[in-house]
């Protein structure tokens, strides 16, 4: 494996190590964020313009990039597991490293806009999370709630934008570094002028891992090139990336009456052999930023992305088991996801009766995913994984394929009028006009043959989103030592389409669009020069329709809309970074979600009707508090720890059964010379094996969190 880290790493060095022009430093890399409230006190999404975080009517959070990397961090979960009232863990239906994000008690994946410089990686379908490289982060912006004014259907119950870094300013890197079960990545990074106003962005990596589960490894090539040209106060920018994934599949953990199903082991992969996932992900994209006037910009986006996949995987049906006989079922598919998108729209800053910041422009996404490939089942002894079988020597049970098209049409506007200098009154609208195309057809294999199965749906639709909001600035920076106290409320509606439904033939359809309403009241203060915020939020959100899964009448993964759920609770965060300790900070973080099914009954293979409304949402834990502490050091050294708590949570939609609390910490450090930077980073170093999520294809089954593990890091800037 390190052979080929280095083979690789050879030519990004010869690359890095060429003699530059001129030398700047690499970035303004502090521990704690608070020292640079210019940069990660900004928000640009929440508005689509710059934005201090206590003048956003909306929960929201900053993560810095540079403080991820002093902390080693390698994957989307960890980036964001410290986010106040954020719920994530590694493990999802998606792979191992990949996450299932909850917002407000929310875990339906395609219910966030997740986007990469403003582009929605995966399109019009589900988030492609693949996508995202936690190494080429500049910042992350998390801004919960509703979206769908200035961002669409997609951003249906919140929105997490990653900005990566760019061409701005000369620099060049070489980080590798390696840890736990196998793991070793590298990656390197070279900025340069080409020319007056020209600047060219070199960037890739690679990393290896076995992975902690059994025959789970995972292999990530990556590379990207940059161009920024300036241009008239303005700029324009295309990027090029390539990506290659790799991720051997590992089975989630079966459950039966709240406990693991017996003989199942937790770190044991129930998969057929040669289980994986892969990408093999080409894109391009442009931005422009333009002034036409001191009072207007036009900014753009048009973006292109060609995602060749497949997928191999199995589950174990633990609850139809002989003995040590347990039947499985897996799925082998090609798809390939071809999504383009497209933005603009004019900022004008307007002065009448008033301030005025006027956003107005159109957008567009499309999206076309096919796919061939078959259905297989296979028995297993659970005691013995001999008996798992290879996945070509599997015959196969069912030849299936589908076609899926999706196109997103809106227009919005969005104005933020502040009358007088204490009060903002923000509001806007969006008609979105969407429109899917299905088509799946299977067959069952023979003898006999069973007969060809078609299904071909089409649903076009409109709708409006908007929202209304109002900010009273209850204190003002220079008064007394409370600079800032906002007080908010807003009220938001969305709707989306329902969620890609590309199942067995027979059940392909498409669902009904779901819908959103959310009201939410905060305060966002800071005290003492900033070195005390407190931000308190209270937001109750109510789902129509939603997707969830549910068996069908043969005992199968299927989707149905899920009648009402309702999302309310409590969100608080304190955090306290002195002057007199540059670099150190304490944040700590309660909050409270109630997430509960309003209205919701279903029916289950053997035609009973259940209904569960009233009840708890399945893994939402009601508590969760989280608490993070960085310490720099004299010298260049600098430690952090990070704890986590969630309280118990239901694991079936009766509420018959609960996870147990849970307590996750991490302690890390690193130290800085010159140019260098080592830093070692353990996680979960209490090896506290929690539930994260649970699967949406195998019934009753779960996600465990990774074991302990310790990664080491070393960076050199040029």
């Amino acid at each position: 494996m390190w052979k080929k880290i280095g083979a690789g790493l050879i030519p990004a060095v010869l690359v890095v190590s060429s003699p530059p022009s001129a030398r700047a430093a690499a970035e303004s890399d502090t521990v704690a964020m608070w020292h640079e409230p210019t940069k990660y006190e900004i928000v640009v999404s929440a508005t689509r313009t710059p934005r201090d975080l206590t003048e956003i009517p909306n929960a929201a959070t900053v993560v810095s990039g540079a403080e991820l990397r002093r902390r080693g961090t390698r994957t989307l979960a960890e980036a964001l597991q410290d986010v106040a009232g954020l719920d994530t863990g590694e493990g999802s239906d998606n792979g191992l490293r990949l996450p299932n994000l909850g917002m407000w008690g929310l875990k339906e994946f395609d219910a966030l806009l997740i986007t990469v410089d403003g582009v929605p990686v995966g399109g019009p379908f589900n988030p492609s999370l693949a996508q995202i490289s936690v190494e080429d982060v500049d910042r992350i912006e998390i801004v919960k709630g509703p979206q769908g004014t200035l961002y669409g259907v997609s951003a249906f119950a919140g929105m997490i934008s990653v900005f990566t870094r760019g061409a701005d300013s000369e620099r060049a890197s070489l980080t590798g570094g390696g840890g736990s079960f196998g793991e070793g990545h590298g990656s390197a990074e070279l900025v340069r002028t080409l020319g007056a106003g020209t600047r060219v962005r070199l960037g890739g990596g690679l990393e290896r891992s076995d992975g902690w589960q059994d025959r789970t490894g995972n292999a990530v090539d990556r590379g990207s090139v940059s161009l920024v040209h300036e241009l008239r106060g303005g700029n324009l920018g295309v990027t090029f990336s390539g990506l290659r994934h790799t991720q051997r599949w590992g089975t989630p953990m079966p459950y039966e009456s709240g406990a693991p199903a017996p003989g199942f082991l937790t770190d044991k992969n129930y998969a057929a052999r040669g289980a994986r996932i892969d990408h093999h992900i080409a894109s391009v994209s442009t931005n422009l930023s333009l002034p036409l006037t001191l009072a207007h910009r036009l900014e753009g986006t048009v973006a292109y992305t060609r995602d060749d996949q497949y997928w191999l995987r199995s589950f174990p049906d633990a609850g139809a088991a002989a003995g040590d006989t347990v039947p499985s079922a897996g799925v082998e598919l090609r798809p390939l996801e071809s999504t383009a998108f497209a933005d603009l729209h004019l900022v004008s800053k307007l002065s009448r009766w008033g301030d005025h910041q006027l956003v107005s422009g159109a957008a567009v996404t499309w999206g076309r995913t096919t796919a061939d490939g078959r259905g297989f089942d296979f028995d297993q002894e659970v005691g013995d994984p001999a008996s798992i079988p290879e996945a070509g020597a599997i015959p196969t049970g069912d030849l299936r394929s589908f076609e899926d098209r999706r196109t997103f049409l809106g227009f919005y506007s969005h104005d933020e009028w502040t009358p007088v200098k204490r009060f903002t009154l923000s509001g806007g609208g969006r008609y979105d006009r969407t429109s899917e195309k299905l088509h799946a057809q299977a067959q069952e294999q023979g003898p006999p043959l069973g007969p060809l199965e078609l299904a071909d749906d089409a649903r076009d639709q409109g709708a409006w989103s908007g929202d209304i909001s109002g900010l009273v600035r209850l204190a003002q920076p220079g008064e007394s030592w409370l600079e800032t106290a906002n007080l908010y409320a807003s009220y938001k509606s969305s709707f989306k389409p329902a969620a890609p439904n590309l199942t067995e033939a027979e059940g392909a359809e498409i669902l009904d669009p779901e819908r959103t309403h959310s009201l939410e009241v905060g305060l966002k203060s800071r005290a003492l020069r900033r070195q005390v915020a407190f931000d308190v939020s209270w937001f109750d959100m109510i789902f129509d329709n939603i997707v969830v899964s549910v068996l069908d009448a043969g005992g199968g993964p299927a989707l149905a809309n899920g009648g009402r759920q309702r999302f309310k609770g409590v969100e608080s965060s304190l955090s306290v970074a002195p002057e007199a300790l540059h670099g150190s900070s304490v944040s700590l973080s309660y909050s409270f979600h109630d997430a509960r099914f309003v209205h919701f009954t279903f029916t289950t293979p053997d035609s009973q009707l259940i209904d569960v409304s009233g009840k708890m949402l399945e893994l939402v834990p009601r508590h969760i508090v989280q608490a993070r502490v960085n310490v720099s050091a004299p010298h260049g050294t600098s430690l952090f720890g990070a704890i986590r708590y969630q309280g118990e949570r239901p694991l079936t939609r009766r509420n018959s059964f609960f996870a147990d609390a849970y307590t996750e910490w991490d302690l890390g450090a690193a130290y800085e010379v010159g140019h260098v930077r080592v830093s070692v980073t353990g996680r979960n170093l209490g090896d506290d094996r929690h539930l994260v999520s649970e699967s949406d294809i195998g019934d009753s089954q779960f996600y465990l969190a990774p074991p302990r593990r310790v990664t080491a890091e070393a960076s050199y800037r040029f």
